[in-house]
């Protein structure tokens, strides 16, 4: 049995249109601040819990303030689905099945039965500040009006939710205070009436060897004395000085757990745990409550008798966690072990995890499709599901793994897609001249590779999150030049441009499906309209790399300054005469310059820069193709990041500045405008 749907209602920022949220066995729902993530968390807290409805349970639109609100209500329904043995070794939920199978609904035949447990509550306006709230619980056995049935309590209590707070205090839960962990652990044992004697006697043996004691004896002597002159009643008349009372609860009421290592006498209270290891012990409480009910549960399926039980208690049929952001007071290294145990956890038949939090280091340990990403809009929230790539679609793992490796994507204002490493060292760097830090303005640069940004375009769509996107154009390069406007023009559309508008020239001609699909052929015709094209495609927040990709740019720009970071014996070598030695390239004199060994030498690395089935750079400028050497040295034998974080040691801001490719100073323009960042 697990909760696999929960359907909202006009329910705090939920608004009067059902907005649905599917549920796996560990959930994470994650936003912005006040994105309703709590919310979800509160409403299994109403269903199933002993939490109070109150009239900031009821949504308010944006254009009522809450003294107007004569009348409301709101409904929540949660959907548990029931399985059978699977291949996997997932066993038959048969004692959940046990439970509600009076209420079961099945769509289809074949098909999983499952339950829908509903809340209606309705508000009134009244004499007192919360006004009249009344609420029910039921069944939803068929659709219509007469499609509820009550639902008993014995039923819903077989629901529990288990709420871990942001700020966690594993002592309250070690008290043993009805509804605490530690209470709920203890009354699961099944004591004996010959083990509750047993106990007994040795307190009362302990009770009596304190009291010989001569100190103990001339305390209770005066303590006794004086207490006679405050009383005449005769049934108090001795004060006695006992170890504990005989009465089993109250004793337990006094375990406390202890930790004693291995090297020392002393043992540690939890109140002496700093608070990383406090959350991660309360954790520690839950995983053991829900293993013992685990174990009352397969007593109950092999029907050990109730004498020969061990856990004498009728467990859940299903324990909701929620946990509000794990990865409070917990050191990083830590949180693969939350999230192991809260995997652990999830794979139990009898519970289910649902988390929120704001950390990348939680998101990315988290599979992306049980990822639910929450937003405001319009004053309402809005629920997300991550899309991926279909699993037998080649991109699928890279996307997936993109993903996970830059999780604060999800808490991004604003995303700018490159096509490597080197754009997320460049990106920043250039952007920081015209705005202040980043962060603050939640920019992130995710280096995603252009062979899938399609799927990244998708995901940021339904995501509402803006992006820019820096492409190579990889002119003479194969499947570059016209194929990247084309690739460009084609995942455009498919994510909902027009098309019309798209391809529609300023004389009016409308380019033909055909015509698209054979764009990368106009490579054969040359490149005379490119740089417009790739002009228009900046109104959709598409860039690119002109020639060729942002090494080359930046070596175009700022080639002095990568030189400086050679070492005395580094550089690309030539031998120009058989007779000589080879030379550096840098230390080449003119006259060697016009040497035909030099000029094989870049006919050698223009080929190598623009790889296996490349052109052979005649669209290339003679100095652009000098280049091509330093490019093939400093980018296709060495580390790009390391070349690049170099040589801007070696760049001052204001040479910088002054040498800043356009692209950047069109990518920063349009930062600010999706931003309203003023300048």
């Amino acid at each position: 049995m697990k909760l696999t749907k929960l359907v909202f209602n006009n329910y705090r920022s939920f608004g009067p249109t059902d907005i649905t949220i599917y549920i796996s066995d560990l959930t994470a729902f994650i936003g912005h601040n006040s994105s309703g993530k709590t919310t979800i968390l509160s409403a299994l807290q109403k269903l199933f819990g002993n939490s109070k409805i109150t009239k900031s349970d009821f949504h308010i639109s944006l254009d009522k303030a809450p003294d107007e609100i004569i009348k409301s209500n709101f409904y929540i329904e949660a959907y548990f689905e029931f399985f059978a043995a699977d291949s996997e070794g997932l066993e038959e939920d048969d004692y959940g099945i046990a439970q509600y199978f009076e209420n079961f609904i099945v769509d289809q035949p074949g098909g999983n039965p499952y339950i829908v447990i509903r809340l209606d509550a309705s508000y009134e306006k009244g004499s007192s500040p919360e006004g009249i709230i009344d609420y029910k619980f039921h069944y939803v056995v068929n659709n219509g009006e007469d499609g509820l049935k009550p639902i008993s309590v014995h039923d819903r209590d077989k629901i529990q939710v288990i709420y871990i707070p942001a700020v966690r205090n594993p002592s309250e839960q070690l008290k043993n205070a009805t509804g605490t962990i530690l209470w709920r652990i203890l009354n699961q044992i099944n004591w004996k009436e010959s083990d509750k004697e047993k106990i007994n006697k040795k307190i009362e043996e302990l009770d009596k060897e304190v009291a010989k004691q001569s100190g103990i004896s001339i305390v209770k002597k005066v303590v006794s004395t004086q207490w006679k002159n405050y009383h005449s009643d005769s049934r108090y008349n001795e004060a006695n000085i006992k170890f504990g009372s005989s009465d089993l609860d109250n004793i337990l009421k006094k375990l406390e757990v202890e930790f004693t290592p291995s090297h020392t006498e002393k043992a540690f209270k939890v109140n002496d745990l700093g608070d990383g290891l406090k959350s991660l012990f309360y954790l520690t409480l839950i995983d053991s409550l829900l293993e013992l009910e685990n174990e009352a549960i397969m007593e109950i399926k092999n029907r050990v008798s109730e004498e020969e039980r061990i856990l004498n208690i009728d467990p859940p049929a299903l324990t909701l966690i929620l946990v509000e952001e794990p990865e409070n007071h917990v050191s990083p290294h830590l949180l693969g072990k939350v999230i192991k145990n809260l995997n652990n956890i999830r794979n139990r038949n009898n519970s289910q995890v649902m988390l929120t939090s704001h950390s990348p280091s939680i998101i990315k340990r988290v599979d992306p499709t049980e990822i639910r990403h929450l937003r405001i809009e319009n004053g309402t929230t809005i629920v997300k599901e991550i899309v991926l790539p279909e699993k037998q679609d080649e991109s699928y793992k890279y996307v997936k793994e993109a993903i996970k490796a830059y999780p604060e994507l999800y808490f991004s204002s604003l995303v700018l897609l490159g096509e490597g490493d080197s754009e997320e060292i460049l990106i920043p760097k250039f952007l920081s001249l015209y705005m202040d830090d980043l962060d603050t303005v939640g920019i992130s640069v995710v280096p995603l590779g252009g062979r899938h940004v399609n799927h990244f375009w998708k995901l940021l769509n339904q995501l509402n999150i803006p992006f820019i996107t820096l492409l190579d154009l990889d002119r003479e390069r194969e499947g570059g030049g016209w194929g990247r406007i084309k690739y460009a023009l084609k995942q455009l559309i498919e994510n909902g441009t027009s098309r019309s508008e798209l391809l529609t020239a300023k004389g009016g001609k409308t380019l033909s499906d055909e015509e698209l699909e054979n764009m990368h052929q106009w490579n054969k015709s040359g490149y005379e309209y490119i740089n417009s094209w790739a002009k228009m495609l900046e109104k959709y927040n598409v860039y690119f790399s002109n020639p060729l990709d942002i090494d080359f740019l930046m070596i175009e720009r700022y080639l002095d300054a990568y030189l400086e970071t050679l070492e005395k014996n580094e550089g690309p070598l030539i031998q120009i005469d058989e007779k000589q030695k080879q030379k550096r390239i840098h230390e080449l004199n003119e006259q060697e310059k016009q040497t035909l060994a030099y000029k094989e030498r870049i006919e050698s690395d223009v080929k190598r820069a623009l790889k296996k089935n490349g052109g052979n750079g005649h669209t290339y400028t003679e100095k652009q193709k000098e280049l091509m050497i330093w490019y093939s040295y400093f980018f296709l034998t060495r580390g790009k990041p390391v070349t690049h974080l170099q040589a801007l040691n070696h760049i001052a801001e204001d040479v910088l500045q002054e040498n800043i490719p356009n692209v950047f100073i069109n990518i920063a323009q349009k930062v600010k405008l999706l931003l309203n960042i003023e300048d």
